[in-house]
């Protein structure tokens, strides 16, 4: 069972797990920006 965990670089998969973490929540985030925006245009 060591060797297996011994054998998967797991830096590599934090690292990815991250940057698809980051990219999801900034695809959130543009969005919400864009809500907010539309939101602000038609009340004035």
């Amino acid at each position: 069972m060591e060797a297996i965990f011994a054998a998967v670089d797991l830096s590599t998969v934090a690292t990815f797990v991250g940057t698809v973490g980051v990219t999801v929540i900034a695809i959130a985030l543009a969005f919400k920006g864009i809500t907010l925006g539309k939101r602000a245009v038609s009340k004035v």
